[in-house]
């Protein structure tokens, strides 16, 4: 499989709006793991522009300056990760870490995760960021044994509001 990963541009809107329907539909049918951060997107150009603002500062109050990295086969989109470069913003020491991910329901267990997740930690390293905190749903076997995959030691479990229960990693960068 050829892939690359990156960031959006202008071209990618038809596979970006395929990606994100894909993800709402299963958002709809009750599927939890990491969609609550996925909406619905009226306007791809003013998105693109968002995110771009998101980079280099924070849009949201008290919340970590991010990158966004879309996995692509070919004309695919198929998993983004986003990387939120600041923990000490909003909840992200406590539940929400470092980094949130996803892939498209069409192309799970084929390892994707992995070489997205892997060439993210690339990229905290860059920034001088030697350990990322990662967390997960306790019961999402398939995130966990990602994050374990790539050096993720368990630090604690944490217990939400909803009464959801995270678990919560460290991975060195290096």
């Amino acid at each position: 499989m050829e892939y690359k990963i990156r960031t959006l541009n202008i071209e990618d809107k038809n596979r970006f709006e395929k990606f994100n329907n894909d993800l709402l539909k299963e958002k709809k049918s009750g599927f939890r793991y990491s969609l609550s951060t996925i909406k619905e997107i009226n306007n791809y150009e003013e998105y693109l522009v968002e995110r771009n603002k998101l980079e280099n500062y924070t849009i949201i109050p008290n919340y970590s300056t991010m990158t966004t990295f879309y996995y692509f086969d070919g004309e695919d989109i198929c998993a983004k990760i986003d990387c939120r470069w600041e923990l000490d913003k909003g909840n992200l020491s406590t539940e929400g870490g470092h980094i949130g991910y996803i892939t498209s329901p069409n192309f799970r267990g084929k390892g994707i995760m992995y070489k997205l997740l892997t060439f993210a930690l690339t990229k905290y390293n860059k920034r001088n960021i030697k350990q990322v905190f990662i967390t997960a749903l306790k019961d999402n076997r398939a995130s966990r044994a990602t994050i374990e995959k790539v050096g993720g030691i368990l630090d604690s479990y944490y217990e939400r509001e909803d009464g959801e229960i995270i678990a919560r990693y460290w991975v060195t960068t290096t």
